[in-house]
């Protein structure tokens, strides 16, 4: 049911989100094929003009790519779970955690596919002949110098971003949900939620590091381990507090509904 609850987010996301993916990319090609045409030339066509139209249009669709997927983010949850479509979705023959969990996958999907979407479009116009040959070549050459030790620790960067991603989703949720206690200036009251969430854990995680200073000798503070124990112990940090945003949200809308 997961499954078919995640597909039917993706449908319904995916008219906002595709188009604004495929006019990146095509506007990553025509830069591309301008900058082609200006360096076969020698000279600029036409002053330049269209070259600095297609890179503002490029760089004012890739911000809107990012703009866009947070308000659907927030948006889908909003209006599917605690709007208009809450009488419906929450009369389904499913848990409350099952549809918090599809919005939440949903979500890192079209946050994932984004970002992949803007690498390759500025992959395209970075493309020259041998390109991947020389990047294969130079990172090779620079993953040699680098301790065997240090593959783990960057895969361990790698699950905290992913992690963190997810646990800033659920802070996002919890705050909407939240808001949605009160029956008046939700919107307000959901804005408030969140900078308070944030406040209070980013107490929470200067205490800890401050902690972890204090147990630690200064000195040695540079030390790549030491970094690595604070990596896991902000690691687990994330976990938890996505667990907790997770559990509280579920909650709320599970036993405190105030639709609109």
């Amino acid at each position: 049911m997961l499954g078919k609850l995640i597909k039917y987010e993706l449908k319904s996301t995916a008219r906002t989100l595709i188009p604004l993916y495929i006019a990146l990319l095509m506007l990553a090609l025509i830069n591309k094929l301008f900058m082609g045409i200006n360096n076969n030339a020698n000279s600029e066509l036409l002053g330049g003009i269209p070259v600095m139209i297609t890179i503002f249009a490029y760089g004012c669709t890739m911000v809107a790519i990012f703009i866009i997927t947070f308000f659907v983010i927030v948006q889908r949850f909003y209006k599917n779970l605690l709007g208009d479509e809450g009488y419906l979705m929450n009369t389904l023959p499913v848990p409350t955690w099952m549809n918090i969990l599809s919005k939440l996958g949903t979500s890192i999907i079209w946050i994932i596919v984004s970002g992949i979407v803007a690498v390759l479009s500025i992959i395209i116009m970075a493309f020259s002949k041998g390109m991947f040959t020389d990047l294969f070549a130079n990172f090779a050459e620079f993953t040699g110098y680098l301790p065997q030790e240090y593959y783990g620790f960057v895969l361990e960067l790698i699950l905290y971003a992913f992690v963190l991603m997810i646990s800033s989703i659920l802070i996002l949720y919890l705050s909407i949900s939240i808001g949605h206690l009160f029956n008046k200036n939700r919107i307000l009251a959901s804005f408030g939620s969140f900078i308070v969430l944030n406040m209070i854990i980013g107490t929470i995680k200067t205490v800890i590091q401050a902690i972890m200073f204090i147990a630690n000798d200064p000195s040695l503070m540079d030390n790549g381990s030491n970094f690595m124990g604070t990596i896991h112990i902000l690691l687990v940090c994330e976990i938890l507090f996505g667990i907790v945003f997770f559990i509280a949200c579920n909650y709320i809308i599970k036993n405190k509904l105030n639709l609109e």
